[in-house]
């Protein structure tokens, strides 16, 4: 949730009425995040049909946030949802593009923009809050049910097992100043309707938070792509630099 200043506030509402000045059809394409404790995001897991399994819904969550009853207060602070600009990452900069920051009533932050078709967008959610560092926990849809993701390190003997994989944020810029970003997640991300997601592990695990890198494939209608994230809070500060397995770069 994006902390909110009386400027900003004006800012958004001149946003919100130029794009309510649009034509309907503009208007195409939402992205919305929200941001919970682990645990919080658990409570409203629905039981699998396998303890082992990930793919989880969590329905009455997705219901509440929509409906404007879920408690905000649970919403974790300071995390901001931005458009990845540097053409390594996505490869289309929208020409309209507004953000609507979670509040009191609204649990979701929500990016509204205007695209084309088979687009790509590329997004990071991150913070530089030294609280709820890592990435724990990851749902999304795009038009489906809300379901929690699989997450994990790339396999040792290089099979894709998880469907939101886990690497160094090092390794995702090298990637997009390489412009080779799109394909390796592509590769290695299991496509949700259009919509990848990666976690860049930061290299220190109390300095260093994790990111969560959104990469979408517009669809040919409007679309609304959800995304929730629970984050876990690490406060030893002395546990230093966060493991990494050794074949990363796969």
């Amino acid at each position: 949730m994006i902390k909110v200043r009386r400027r900003t506030v004006i800012g958004w509402t001149l946003v919100l009425i130029g794009l309510m000045a649009l034509p309907a059809e503009a208007v195409k394409y939402r992205l919305q995040v929200t941001n919970l404790d682990y645990r919080v995001f658990a409570s409203y897991q629905e039981n699998p049909p396998f303890a082992w399994s990930e793919q989880a819904p969590v329905r009455r969550l997705e219901t509440l946030m929509d409906q404007r009853k879920f408690p905000t207060n649970a919403v974790i602070p300071g995390r901001e949802v931005q458009l990845l600009e540097d053409m390594g990452y996505g490869g289309t900069i929208p020409a309209r593009i507004a953000v609507l920051p979670a509040t009191r009533d609204q649990a979701w932050t929500t990016i509204v923009w205007d695209g084309n078709p088979e687009d790509r967008v590329a997004f990071v959610v991150k913070t530089d809050m030294v609280a709820w560092q890592e990435v724990w926990s990851v749902a999304a849809s795009a038009g489906g049910n809300l379901r929690r993701l699989s997450m994990g390190g790339p396999s040792l003997f290089g099979r894709q097992s998880r469907q939101v994989p886990e690497v160094s944020q090092d390794f995702l810029a090298h990637a997009a100043a390489s412009r080779s970003f799109i394909s390796w997640v592509q590769q290695h991300a299991t496509p949700i309707d259009g919509m990848w997601v990666v976690v860049g592990r930061g290299n220190n695990v109390f300095y260093s938070p994790d990111r969560v890198y959104v990469l979408i494939q517009t669809a040919p209608e409007p679309r609304t792509y959800k995304l929730v994230i629970g984050w876990r809070d690490h406060s030893d500060r002395g546990n230093g630099r966060r493991f990494f397995p050794l074949f990363e770069n796969f």
